[in-house]
């Protein structure tokens, strides 16, 4: 059974989350100090997915007064399409506009944003490095869900 929670400023879960990103892309894309940074932040919170005490995935939220960011979503590989991602987006409120960004070539990432009701807006050219490739921006409209 997946347990999620919703919380800011555990800065004691650094160093899980840096292992779960170096288990998703064999090398986290966000530094140590980066983590900490953005879990310190007072308009970041987070959910948390845990299977009994193990920390097995994470969703990282940046929120202003209108709209939201998806700044990390992150599975272990080994919880992967259990819909463990589904069910930490079902923590984003529905009230709010909300955006994130995907590398071009997560097809699994894109259709999972597609089923949470998110559309494709624009792109950035050479976003992502390691490899290089472009950044899908895409957008869910307050309310539509």
């Amino acid at each position: 059974m997946i347990r999620i929670e919703k919380e800011a400023g555990r800065l004691d879960l650094a160093h899980q989350l840096v292992e779960i990103l170096d288990d998703v892309y064999g090398q986290s894309p966000w530094t140590l100090e980066q983590i900490l940074a953005d879990l310190g932040q007072a308009q970041n919170w987070y959910a948390f997915a845990y299977h009994g005490e193990e920390l097995v995935g994470f969703l990282g939220i940046q929120e202003n007064l209108y709209e939201l960011e998806v700044v990390q979503i992150a599975v272990r590989k080994k919880w992967q399409g259990q819909g463990i991602a589904r069910q930490l987006f079902e923590t984003i409120p529905w009230e709010k506009e909300v955006f994130l960004e995907v590398r071009e070539g997560n097809t699994p990432a894109r259709t999972l944003y597609q089923k949470q009701g998110f559309k494709e807006i624009g792109c950035r050219k050479g976003y992502y490095h390691a490899p290089t490739e472009d950044a899908i921006m895409m957008k869910r409209e307050a309310n539509e869900g």
